[in-house]
């Protein structure tokens, strides 16, 4: 028994993903070659092989159209979405700011109930003599630790 066409069945997948696609709306099915190899489990490469570039593009054009989204519209709702998105981050990083900011003045506060200077907080830590070379002093101790 001999092999099926691979383009025969990659173009049949194609087409019943664009058929679905096109009734659907583009933030839930994304019509470029990228989005339809990855969801039809093809190479890229395959789909222009097979000159199926030109049929996602059309389809593309009339899921827009089924839509009612012009392409400038649909600029303006993908940029209406990134300015959402940005601002539920903001939102997020607002109070993660309050939370930690509330959490320093704990610190600070346990800091004086325990007799410590709260600016003391603050100083930056001094930094290690590096005088002396350190190499080799590890293994002896650890050696001398366990002989013992």
């Amino acid at each position: 028994m001999g092999r099926k066409c691979k383009q025969a069945e990659v173009t049949d997948a194609v087409r019943a993903y664009l058929a679905t696609a096109v009734t659907r709306p583009p933030d839930e099915y994304t019509l470029d070659v990228k989005s339809v190899a990855a969801a039809v489990g093809v190479s890229r490469t395959s789909l222009y092989k097979y000159d199926l570039a030109a049929e996602i593009k059309v389809a593309a054009s009339r899921q827009r159209e089924s839509v009612g989204l012009s392409g400038a519209a649909l600029q303006q709702r993908r940029l209406a979405d990134i300015v959402h998105h940005l601002r539920q981050e903001l939102k997020l990083a607002e109070t993660r700011n309050k939370a930690l900011l509330g959490q320093i003045n704990i610190i600070e506060a346990n800091a004086a109930r325990l007799g410590v200077d709260p600016e003391e907080l603050y100083k930056p830590l001094a930094k290690p003599v590096r005088a002396v070379s350190q190499a080799g002093r590890g293994r002896n101790r650890r050696s001398r630790r366990f002989s013992s």
